[in-house]
């Protein structure tokens, strides 16, 4: 039987007590401003948004940081990176880089301060893609401190990740030796529909489907170069994908194929961007019912490479490493999925039981 001990969770998300909790940490010209609240309502879970037992006395789900760590870190979980969502795409740009720099603050003050040899978080760097300027300068600002580990970007867009736009942001990512995690960040602003045909009615279409919007930005990334020019860059996507990334990988293989005189900056098959530049994090959504299924799965998706366990906490989606790990991973894959995986993208040191 696996141990499940000493996991990396790659993905947990830590929560303002109250919304407007954020504005402490905003300029005065901000504090005036009216931004959305953290909670969702757009497509919002019929039961509940967060899983049963998650909400403290006080406030929000998350937000109280004894009972987010008595939880997480009952079932053997030993680091966690920690990935605060913000309030979706602002049609204020600049009040937008507002939101992720006081999320910044928030998180540095309240979940990092303690960051260090024994330090049980780590964080990501909160940037707005559509202001590339402000973006790179809160990279740099937080980029020395040990505690953030990554820089994260939301899922929404109004243009894919491969677009040249975008470049200065990478660029300053792989410069400061950053993952950037991809994660969607609720309907609160100026996102598109959810599809490409419109709005869903109901939450079971949202969920089912939203982690697929991720092909847009991989496929834009690789086609448009973005790996080629920035050998060392990663992309983790957080919210779903590890169950579908290779079908949608076969079929860009037999375009590129095809059409590869109309990219000749792409040097290889798009399969084997992957390993070198792609994670994705895992949902107990996504996985097979048997052992030997699981076994199969894993093999057709590369999941001892290109997986990373992720809680979710304290979402409705809140998996801890048992609930994953039903039906049982192979044990290498288990190694490499809930610890190693992790360990080498964000350059921890797990303690791996004999």
């Amino acid at each position: 039987m696996t141990d499940v001990a000493g996991i990396v969770d790659a993905c947990a998300h830590p929560i303002v007590q109250r919304g407007d909790d954020l504005k402490a940490y905003m300029g005065e010209v901000w504090k005036q401003r009216f931004f959305p609240a953290p909670e969702r309502y757009l497509y919002p879970h019929p039961v509940s948004d967060f899983a049963p037992g998650t909400r403290p006395e006080e406030g929000a789900p998350g937000s109280d940081r004894a009972l987010f760590e008595s939880q997480l870190f009952a079932g053997g979980i030993e680091t966690a990176i920690l990935l605060p969502l913000t309030r979706g795409l602002s049609p204020d740009i600049d009040l937008g880089s507002e939101i992720c720099s006081a999320t910044n603050r928030w998180l540095a003050e309240v979940w990092l301060e303690d960051t260090g040899a024994d330090g049980r978080f780590r964080g990501s760097i909160r940037v707005n893609p559509h202001d590339p300027e402000g973006a790179v300068k809160e990279i740099r600002r937080w980029s020395d401190h040990p505690g953030f580990v990554q820089v994260a970007v939301p899922m929404e867009a109004h243009a894919p990740y491969g677009k040249r736009q975008y470049l200065p942001v990478w660029q300053a990512a792989v410069e400061a030796g950053l993952p950037v995690a991809v994660h969607t960040d609720d309907g609160a602003g100026v996102e598109f529909p959810p599809s490409p045909v419109g709005y869903f009615r109901h939450h079971i279409e949202y969920s089912s489907f939203v982690s697929f919007n991720f092909f847009y930005h991989l496929s834009s990334l690789i086609a448009e170069g973005v790996f080629d020019r920035m050998p060392t860059l990663k992309f983790v996507f957080a919210d779903g994908g590890a169950d579908s990334v290779m079908a949608f990988m076969w079929r860009l293989n037999d375009h590129w194929r095809a059409v590869r005189h109309e990219q000749p900056w792409v040097k290889h098959l798009p399969t084997e961007y992957l390993r070198d530049h792609a994670r994705f994090c895992l949902s107990r959504m996504e996985l097979p019912e048997d052992e030997e299924a699981l076994a199969r799965w894993i093999d057709v998706n590369d999941g001892a490479n290109l997986w990373l366990y992720a809680s979710n906490y304290p979402h409705w989606s809140y998996a801890t490493p048992q609930q994953l790990n039903e039906p049982a991973f192979p044990a290498e894959a288990f190694e490499r999925v809930f610890r190693q995986n992790a360990a080498d993208l964000y350059g921890l040191t797990t303690s791996v039981p004999a």
